[in-house]
């Protein structure tokens, strides 16, 4: 996909969107060369945040270290992410084994489908069993909401099948990996944002893809980054830091930033906006395009739902059992039982008060009917908030009446103490001249059979328009009737 000028790229529905693991959007797992240099066999990555659990400043750190197939570099970083995407697709994170064919892998990564495409995909898995990863208070477990010191392959094991083979038995061997623990846990644990996939890879530059990676998961917080240059063209993007001055580093920056305007992620700024000096350091502003529409409204970010092997674990089903269950069947099955466990729960049925776990295994295996009565979460939900909206309305009409009969009761208020305040000459004067004013239907009333109460209506609408707002007046501002004759004179004034 080739990046227009000025062509805004259309917000796709969460549904159609690809995944992103949070930690491995954060700092670079790869270099963003294409070639690892001869004596490099390690690469450090590092930052400072404010940890509101423990209220102090936290140093992160990754470290990589090759293995004997090097480093990683920036196409080993989409191998990654497409996996993710096959991960997402075939088992919903429900397993560390994932099964796809070279076929489906190479058109994910937009690769032309030749031998030169598979031998680049073999020599990435093996790059990627054997790079080892080291994240020092740096990989976020999103159960404990904590930072974690951990180190780990992303892949523990592999197998990769020719699918290209004349052999017109070869479409039947898929192909596999194995995530992983550490990195599993996290998918597991729905440590996972939602991706613009065809996006990101459809950037032309390495650095262009990375940039967009890391800010789309720091635009869920704000959507105004200022940044240190250097912290985040080294540390968060992975330039190389042979580029140590300033002017360097802001030309390795500008295309991917005006590529990312291009394609409507960024707002377009000057170059004074966007880069800024103080003393001597450097510091660069970026900020998310939002379209006019959408400019007041927040952008909301949506985690990843616990996978299912998880979701059994919350309900007290043990790992082993959980694993597999969501291995011997698929989710129509397992959902729809979950559902009804949690409403039977709710409930307090008989059925799920003995052993709950035991229950709720058992409806998987056997697939029970549908309990009687049975409401699915989202229709709960949906009544919860037609429940909750209408007892607000409800709440909200109740005080806006009451509101109203007070205004009412304090407007009687002032009127009566206004026709009190004056003396009986007055008071003939302001009737005489209340009835002058009167509409046709009100005159009507005020000489039928309801006379007094048609009187008292026609004088206190009339006493209405003559009195200043709020009902206040002064000696200066005497209230004035018919032809603005004062009607008061000497009355007393309350």
């Amino acid at each position: 996909m080739e990046s227009v000028p000025g062509q805004k790229s259309p917000i796709k529905p969460l549904g159609s969107l690809g995944r992103d693991e949070m930690n491995l959007a954060e700092f670079p797992i790869t270099l963003l060369t294409d070639r690892v240099p001869k004596d490099q066999d390690e690469a450090i990555y590092q930052d400072e945040i404010y940890d509101e659990l423990t209220g102090r400043v936290l140093t992160r750190k990754l470290t990589i270290q090759a293995g004997k197939f090097g480093l990683a570099t920036a196409i080993d970083d989409e191998v990654i992410l497409a996996l993710i995407q096959i991960s997402k697709q075939t088992t919903n994170f429900g397993s560390r084994k994932v099964e796809f064919s070279t076929n489906d892998l190479i058109k994910t990564l937009g690769w032309h489908n030749s031998g030169l495409s598979y031998q680049r995909i073999q020599k990435s898995l093996d790059r990627w069993t054997s790079v080892y990863l080291k994240y020092e208070n740096a990989w976020r477990d999103n159960r404990t909401k904590t930072w974690k010191t951990i180190g780990f392959h992303i892949i523990d094991k592999f197998e990769l099948n020719n699918s290209r083979s004349s052999d017109d038995q070869s479409d039947l061997i898929p192909s596999f990996i194995v995530w992983g623990e550490d990195i599993f846990e996290s998918f597991q644990a729905g440590y996972l944002k939602p991706l613009d996939y065809d996006l990101c890879m459809g950037l032309s530059n390495s650095t262009a893809k990375r940039m967009y990676r890391f800010l789309d998961k720091r635009f869920h917080h704000k959507t105004d980054w200022v940044f240190g240059l250097k912290e985040f063209a080294f540390e968060h993007i992975g330039l190389g830091r042979n580029y140590e001055g300033p002017a360097h580093v802001k030309r390795n920056l500008r295309p991917a930033i005006k590529e990312l305007e291009e394609i409507g992620f960024l707002l377009p700024l000057s170059e004074a906006e966007r880069f800024s000096q103080r003393g001597r350091e450097w510091s660069v502003r970026l900020i998310r395009w939002e379209p006019p529409a959408l400019e007041a409204t927040p952008r909301e970010f949506i985690e990843e739902k616990p996978s299912f092997e998880t979701q059994l674990m919350e309900r007290k089903v043990s790992k082993k059992t959980a694993r597999e269950l969501v291995l011997r069947f698929p989710a129509r099955r397992l959902e729809p039982q979950l559902d009804a466990f949690d409403w039977l729960v709710e409930t307090k049925d008989p059925r799920v008060q003995k052993s709950p776990a035991g229950y709720l295994v058992k409806s998987i295996e056997d697939e029970y009917e549908l309990p009687q009565g049975f409401v699915t979460r989202a229709e709960r939900d949906r009544i919860q908030e037609a429940q909750e909206t209408s007892r607000r309305q409800a709440a909200q009409a109740r005080s806006q009446q009451r509101e109203q009969e007070a205004r009412d009761q304090a407007e009687r208020a002032t009127i009566h103490a206004y026709w009190q305040s004056l003396d009986a000459e007055a008071q003939a004067r302001l009737d005489e001249a209340a009835q002058a004013a009167a509409d046709p239907e009100m005159l009507t009333l005020a000489t039928g059979p309801f006379r007094e109460t048609g009187r008292r209506l026609c004088r206190e609408a009339y006493i209405r328009t003559i009195l200043p707002p709020k009902g206040l007046r002064t000696e200066d501002s005497p209230a004035r009737g018919a032809e603005g004759v004062d009607v008061t004179r000497s009355a007393a004034v309350n």
